[in-house]
């Protein structure tokens, strides 16, 4: 039988996106957002924990569409979901009540499932995607407020991350250890053991894949999964969750436990991590709450596949503050069509997205004028009627943005160079905005302030250069490093920047968005991921721990013992080097 890069290596490398201009495209987008009302669109959705459902009594949080009109004007009947909120004694009831045995049923699923079975799963759930493609599309737009566009796209990765991670798990199954000489055994070999249970909590912005990726990289190692949405996406993360049963079901696996749904807020999380039974973490947000998160659960020793040890940390993504470079030899009406998808894509709400553009004084002209102009090209409104980009998740989201920018200005250290006339649809409209740092950006702590301030929204600062060590210099005052592009023909230009600019994913030519599932792996330098920016197949194995089995066999030993001692250490998960 092939191996999974075999078998998916066309499919990452000649990938082509559904157009949604396509008639046919958009019939199947229309049958996904029908089978999206009748089916999900108002509901009331319970936790699920060791395989029971629980609901709380008379209180609940809401999720709404963001481009629907202003709430006080909106019916309840056109919430987009309605999901438990349980009091604090109630949440740690329930929290306590289940860990034990959510860690022990991740221990079955570890000991029945090896890991070819569990390749199987993996490339079983993506399958599952694939059929419900233009539901999850739908859910997206109607609870995350994703252009049809962006939510093709996040949905495709949905069904990749499974695939990529399936190959990921076989590959370093097969990746044997080197045969160790006779004075120290006669056979030897390697294994990975999970950690246990792990807590995912999920990010409102990539509702889909980054969930997805999370969970299927903790079961890949043989975890149980805790899956937190955000609770401003809870559904979208209700249907990853039950995309990943449906596959379970499938494979004939019992998912009671392995594979749990917990949606709220910052209390959910205090509540899981407060327990011992939960030894992982992996995290999608901004890197104050990781760091205030990993600062109050560090201490507690948790359980793990033997003994006790401290949270372990899967993945964690956190903020950018993005650096976009055009230099004097770009083409500027290029970059400026780069720049502008960069930063407004998704509304803006991408730890990805360009939020500092350095511009060549000689090009920052014609940039400026094609910047603008393709930002009066944009469809602003509401994106299920097909517009390109629409408001912010929240009202307090769009404040935030508000306050950001009247700060800056307050101060004398941007203006508002251009800001997009727009037609109000929700109380969370904000008009995609060009600011421009020039007075102040030979500041020191000026600069410092506008290299380390996230706006997740459409908004991105252009601050003019005139050499490339005005950018050096800056780009030291940045703490984060996660994206960045450079737009130049000379290549000693792009050798320095390739330095220079603080970036996991650096791009050439092209925008900083839309990394490809494991062509273009995703992730920080270490300031702005964790641990220290391990990512692609490298990140896998810190789901799960590593051991390794040498030793000799009994002398009198003939070849139908060692063949029977082979299989004893196979079936155990020893991937045998010397037999």
């Amino acid at each position: 039988m092939s191996s999974v890069r075999e078998r998916i290596k066309a499919r990452l490398s000649n990938k082509i996106y559904p157009n949604p201009a396509d008639p046919e495209t958009a019939q199947k987008l229309a049958d996904g957002i029908e089978q999206f009302r009748k089916s999900y669109l108002g509901k009331h959705f319970r936790w699920i924990l060791s395989g029971a459902e629980f609901s709380s009594i008379g209180v609940y949080f809401e999720t709404r569409d963001p481009n629907e009109p202003e709430i006080s004007r909106r019916p309840k009947k056109q919430c987009v979901g309605f999901f438990p909120l349980f009091t604090w004694p109630h949440l740690c009831d329930l929290v306590n009540s289940h860990s034990e045995n959510i860690r022990n049923a991740g221990r079955r699923f570890f000991e029945e499932n090896p890991w070819p079975k569990r390749v199987e799963l993996l490339e079983t759930i993506s399958r599952v995607v694939e059929e419900r493609f233009w539901l999850l599309c739908a859910a997206k737009m109607y609870e995350t407020g994703q252009s049809i566009a962006e939510a093709i796209g996040e949905t495709d990765e949905e069904a990749d991350f499974p695939l990529v991670n399936a190959m990921y798990l076989e590959e370093i199954n097969r990746d044997l250890l080197i045969p160790n000489p006779s004075f120290a055994g006669d056979i030897n070999g390697k294994c990975f053991y999970p950690h246990g249970v792990f807590l995912d909590v999920e990010p409102f912005n990539f509702p889909g894949a980054i969930p997805m990726d999370m969970a299927t990289k903790a079961l890949a190692m043989g975890n149980a999964v805790i899956m937190k949405p955000s609770p401003k996406s809870a559904l979208c993360g209700y249907l990853v969750w039950e995309s990943v049963k449906i596959a379970f079901e499938r494979m004939g696996i019992d998912w009671r436990g392995v594979i749990n749904y917990a949606p709220g807020g910052a209390e959910v999380v205090d509540a899981f991590l407060s327990n011992p039974y939960v030894s992982g973490f992996s995290f999608t947000g901004s890197s104050e709450v990781f760091r205030e998160i990993r600062h109050k659960h560090r201490d507690l020793l948790r359980y793990g596949w033997h003994g006790k040890a401290e949270l372990v940390y899967g993945s964690a993504e956190t903020s950018g503050v993005n650096i976009f470079v055009v230099c004097e030899d770009a083409g500027p009406h290029h970059a400026a069509n780069e720049y502008v998808k960069s930063f407004t894509g998704r509304s803006g709400q991408k730890c990805s997205s360009a939020r500092i553009a350095f511009v060549a004084e000689k090009v920052l002209s014609v940039f400026l004028d094609s910047v603008c102009e393709r930002l009066e090209q944009i469809r602003y409104g509401d994106v299920k009627q097909g517009a390109n980009v629409g408001a912010m998740i929240t009202y307090s989201d769009k404040e935030k943005l508000v306050k950001q920018i009247e700060a800056l200005e307050s101060v004398g250290t941007v203006d508002v160079y251009f800001e997009k006339e727009i037609n109000q649809v929700s109380a969370s409209d904000f008009p995609p905005t060009l600011l421009m740092c020039e007075g102040a950006s030979d500041d020191e702590e000026d600069m410092r302030t506008v290299m380390n301030t996230e706006f997740f929204g459409p908004v991105s600062t252009v601050v003019p250069f005139n050499n490339l060590d005005e950018i050096e210099w800056k780009c030291k005052l940045s703490n984060f490093a996660l994206t960045g592009s450079v737009f130049c023909r000379n290549l000693e230009t792009l050798k320095r920047m390739m330095r220079v600019i603080p970036s996991g994913n650096l791009y050439w030519n092209r925008k900083c968005t839309g990394a490809l599932v494991d062509t273009e792996c995703f992730g920080g330098l270490r300031s702005a991921s964790s641990p220290n920016g391990v990512k692609g197949k490298n990140a896998l194995a810190l789901f799960g721990s590593q051991q390794t089995f040498s030793g000799f066999y009994p002398k009198d030993a003939d070849d139908e013992y060692k063949k029977a001692a082979q299989e004893v250490l196979t079936q155990g998960g020893i991937n045998l080097s010397k037999q």
